[in-house]
C-alpha cells in the first residue's frame, strides 16, 4: 500500500491544515484572499445543494474575527448575489480583523450601502438579535480551526443564541467551540445540520463530541496543490479516512487455480465452555472473508456446541481447565496447527483463567507469522507488553477496545486523549498495526501512519461485531495482505456491512452474525 495514495481521504489536524495553507500561500503565490474567495464560493455551493435555492431566503451569518470570518463574509456575498436576504453581525472590526477578513468586511460593507436586502451590524447587544425577524438559515463563521478553551464573550453568547434557534445551522470548517483536533466541545458549542469544511476534513469532527455537533459533513477543494496535501498529512495527527474505492484496490483477487489451501490458511485459537459464540463469529467470519481453509482450536467441552454452527471450518477440541478453558498442555497441539497457517487469530472468548492467560504469553513468542490478538488475547498480554516489542515485527495486529487498550498501557482511565494520537503513540512503541474500536474506529501502524474508518455507525454498538471484526481481519491476512492493510480493510468492510444492513432495517435490531450476511453484497458489479 503507499501510505498517500488518492483512493483514501485525507483527514487533517490543525498543524496539517495550517501548514497547507502556509505552503500554498508562500510558494506556490496563492493569496490568501483567493483561497478564502474559493472556500467561500464553495461554501455556497454546498449550502445551495444542501438546502436549495437562498433566493428570497434570510440568512443569517455569525462572522468573526479570524479567517472564518472572513469565508463568512464571502459566503454572505455570494448568497446575496444569488438573491437571499442577507444580515452579518460581526465581531469584527478592521483594527481587529485579520488582512484577508477586513478585505471582505469592507467589501460586504460597499455592498449594503447600495442594497436595502443587505444588512452588516457589529454585535453589540444580544437583545438586539434577539429582537430581529427569525432567519431562515444561520452560517456560523465565528471561529474555525485551532481554538482552544471556553467560549469567551460575546461568542459565547452568539453561540448560545445560534442553538436557540428554530432555523438550521451551518458551520464553516468546524463548529465553533469545537476542538478541531480533539473532538471535544466547549459548553454552549454550536450543533450544526451542515459543517462545510475546507480542503480537508478536520479530525475533531470526527472523534468525541464532533459527531454530534458536526452533522452532515461536506468538503470544499480550495486548490491548494495535491503534493503539499500529502505532505502535510505527514504531520503528526492527521489521517487517511477509508473509503469503497481505497478498499477495493487492496482485497486480494482469488487467482484462477486456486484451492482452498493457496486461498489463505487460518488458525483460530478462540472459545471456551463459556463463551463459544465468539469462536464461531470468528471462525465465519475468516470463511466468509474469503480465507479457503479454516481451523479452529478450542476446548473440549466447547467443541460440540460451536460444531453445532460450524459446518465448513475445522474444529479441533484441546485440553481445558477445571472451567472449560483452554489448558497449557495444549500448547503443543496448538503449535502443530499453527505451523501450517498462513495467519493466526488468538484470543476471541478463551476466558481469563490464568492457566489460559500464561498458555496465551507462551504460545505468542513461539508464532513467526501474522497474528491478530483480540479479547482475552490482549488481557493476557496486558502487563506483558514486552512481548509485542520483541516479537510483533509489525506483523501483529491488535484489536482492543478502550478498556483492553487501558489495561494494556497500564491506566485506569485514558480520560478525553485524542483517538489518532493515542494509536499513532502505542502502535509504534508495540510495533504492532492497533486497531482502536470505538466512534469511529482508528488504526495505527509502527511507522506512524493513521487511519480512520469511513464507514459504520452506532448499529455496530452490539456484542459479537469484534469477534466478526477479528476474525474478518486475520481471513484477509491469511490471503496475504499485509497487516496494515488487512486491519483497515477489515473495519471498512465491516462498517460498509452495518451500512447495508441499516439501509432499510432498523439499526439497533442488528446482530453481530447479520455482518456476515450482508458481505457478499459488498463491491459487486
Amino acid at each position: 500500500m503507499s501510505f498517500f495514495t488518492d483512493l483514501f481521504d485525507p483527514v487533517f489536524s490543525t498543524d496539517a491544515m495550517r501548514e497547507a495553507d502556509r505552503r500554498a500561500i508562500s510558494e506556490f503565490g496563492l493569496p490568501g484572499f483567493t483561497l478564502m474567495e474559493i472556500a467561500g464560493r464553495g461554501a455556497a455551493d454546498a449550502i445551495e445543494e444542501t438546502f436549495g435555492s437562498m433566493t428570497g431566503r434570510h440568512v443569517l451569518v455569525l462572522a468573526g474575527k479570524g479567517n472564518n470570518g472572513g469565508d463568512g463574509f464571502v459566503v454572505a456575498r455570494v448568497l446575496a448575489g444569488r438573491g437571499a436576504h442577507v444580515r452579518v453581525v460581526t465581531t469584527a472590526t478592521e483594527d481587529s480583523a485579520t488582512e484577508d477578513t477586513v478585505h471582505n468586511l469592507r467589501l460586504f460593507r460597499t455592498l449594503a450601502e447600495h442594497d436595502d436586502h443587505l444588512t452588516l451590524d457589529l454585535f453589540e447587544d444580544i437583545r438586539r438579535l434577539s429582537a430581529a425577524p427569525p432567519p431562515d438559515l444561520v452560517i456560523d463563521a465565528l471561529l474555525g480551526i485551532g481554538v482552544a478553551g471556553p467560549l469567551r464573550e460575546p461568542v459565547d453568547a452568539l453561540a448560545r443564541w445560534a442553538n436557540e434557534q428554530d432555523a438550521p445551522v451551518v458551520a464553516l470548517d468546524v463548529p465553533t467551540g469545537l476542538d478541531s483536533d480533539t473532538g471535544l466541545a466547549q459548553d454552549n458549542a454550536i450543533r450544526t445540520h451542515l459543517t462545510v469544511t475546507m480542503a480537508a476534513p478536520k479530525v475533531g469532527l470526527f472523534l468525541n463530541d464532533g459527531p454530534t455537533l458536526a452533522g452532515r459533513i461536506e468538503v470544499v477543494d480550495i486548490g491548494i496543490p495535491p503534493h503539499l496535501m500529502r505532505e502535510a498529512l505527514a504531520l503528526p495527527g492527521s489521517a487517511l479516512r477509508t473509503t469503497d474505492a481505497a478498499v477495493q484496490s487492496l482485497l486480494p483477487e482469488r487467482p484462477r487455480d486456486a484451492h482452498k489451501y493457496t486461498a489463505g490458511r487460518v488458525l483460530v485459537i478462540a472459545g471456551s465452555r463459556a463463551f463459544p459464540g465468539a469462536a464461531v463469529m470468528a471462525s465465519l467470519a475468516a470463511a466468509r472473508v474469503g480465507a479457503g481453509a479454516v481451523v479452529c482450536c478450542t476446548t473440549a467441552s466447547a467443541r460440540p456446541l460451536i460444531n453445532a454452527h460450524l459446518t465448513e471450518v475445522m474444529t479441533v477440541g484441546l485440553t481445558e481447565t477445571d472451567d472449560g478453558s483452554l489448558a497449557p498442555d495444549a500448547l503443543d497441539d496448538i503449535l502443530k496447527h499453527a505451523a501450517h497457517a498462513d495467519a493466526v487469530l488468538v484470543g476471541c472468548g478463551l476466558n481469563k483463567h490464568p492457566a489460559t492467560q500464561q498458555l496465551v504469553r507462551d504460545l505468542l513468542p513461539r508464532l513467526d507469522g501474522p497474528v491478530v490478538i483480540d479479547a482475552d488475547g490482549l488481557n493476557a498480554v496486558a502487563g506483558h507488553t514486552d512481548v509485542l516489542a520483541e516479537h510483533a515485527n509489525g506483523h501483529w495486529i491488535l484489536t482492543p477496545h478502550t478498556g483492553e487498550l487501558q489495561r494494556l498501557i497500564g491506566t485506569d482511565d485514558l480520560g478525553t486523549t485524542n483517538r489518532i494520537s493515542l494509536a499513532a503513540e502505542w502502535a509504534t512503541r508495540w510495533n504492532s498495526v492497533l486497531v482502536v474500536k470505538g466512534m469511529p474506529s482508528v488504526v495505527g501502524t509502527p511507522e506512524g501512519q493513521m487511519f480512520v474508518t469511513g464507514a459504520g455507525g452506532p448499529a455496530l454498538a452490539t456484542a459479537g461485531t469484534g469477534d466478526i471484526l477479528a476474525g474478518m481481519t486475520v481471513g484477509l491476512l491469511a490471503q496475504g495482505l499485509s497487516a496494515t492493510d488487512a486491519a483497515v480493510c477489515a473495519l471498512h468492510l465491516g462498517g460498509r456491512a452495518a451500512d447495508r444492513y441499516t439501509a432499510d432495517r432498523q439499526p439497533r435490531s442488528l446482530l453481530a452474525t447479520d455482518l456476515l450476511n450482508e458481505l457478499p453484497y459488498l463491491f459487486v458489479g
